[in-house]
């Protein structure tokens, strides 16, 4: 796979808000990775890797600023009880908090040790396959590379919500669900700086380049070429129209 290609492509087409970011996780603490030597949180890693063209090397110990991050990953179980925190805090049922925590998407615990997130462009250095790609964008970029992926398969992307970890992206795609569109959460909002109108969408490889194939072939990109206003002349009654006419 050329990934510098398909970055390349991705970007000149779809034109998202940020480098299309590949993430791959490992069965051991690999010692040759970029780790950073600072907690944060698993969103952050991913806008960071997004948004300053970073590879960044990740474990239980650098991601766990956000509990919820480290056990998306497999990485460290959540707290005990840690469900009473969301009942107190967020004044809900414990019956619904129970729900909360339980409905996140996560890959089984232990199964990975640490991993790497980075600008799709860069796995040909850092010499590996990634297990997913992860695109920031608006939902329009989201609705051109989901129309695109529909239409070179017939299949449907997959997507659900429970509005308090949009990390879990990362294991969605992992186990099988691809595509997978979600909304960022609180958290990502308040440390990703994700902001009103962003979409988040995970894909695997392949998924991205049947996506990015089909909209090749039939000459779509960012912008899509639906908006018939642009070729209408103004309204006479409408008051712009009025202020700006001849």
């Amino acid at each position: 796979m050329d990934y510098e290609q398909l970055h390349k492509e991705l970007v000149e087409i779809i034109r998202l808000k940020a480098d299309p970011v590949g993430f791959k996780l490992f069965d051991e603490v690999r010692s040759d990775l970029p780790y950073i030597n600072k907690n944060l949180a698993l969103c952050q890693v991913m806008k960071l890797a997004a948004i300053y063209g970073r590879a960044v090397g990740i474990s239980a110990d650098n991601i766990d600023a956000c509990v919820i991050g480290n056990y998306v990953a497999g990485f460290r179980d959540l707290p005990d009880g840690y469900y009473k925190r969301w009942s107190v805090m967020r004044r809900m049922s414990e019956e619904v908090a129970k729900k909360t925590i339980e409905g996140i998407h996560h890959v089984p615990l232990g199964k990975y040790k640490s991993g790497v997130l980075a600008p799709l462009k860069r796995f040909k250095e850092l010499g590996i396959d990634p297990d997913g790609v992860l695109l920031f964008g608006n939902s329009t970029h989201a609705y051109l590379l989901l129309v695109g992926y529909f239409d070179a398969t017939g299949h449907k992307p997959q997507s659900d919500f429970n509005g308090h970890a949009a990390c879990e992206v990362i294991a969605s795609v992992l186990n099988g669900k691809s595509p997978w569109l979600t909304i960022p959460c609180g958290g990502a909002r308040g440390l990703a700086e994700a902001q009103d109108d962003e979409i988040w969408l995970g894909m695997t490889v392949e998924h991205l380049r049947s996506a990015i194939s089909r909209l090749k072939d039939v000459r779509s990109k960012y912008p899509p070429t639906v908006y018939e206003i642009l070729m209408t002349t103004p309204i006479p009654e409408h008051s712009l129209t009025q202020l700006i006419r001849r």
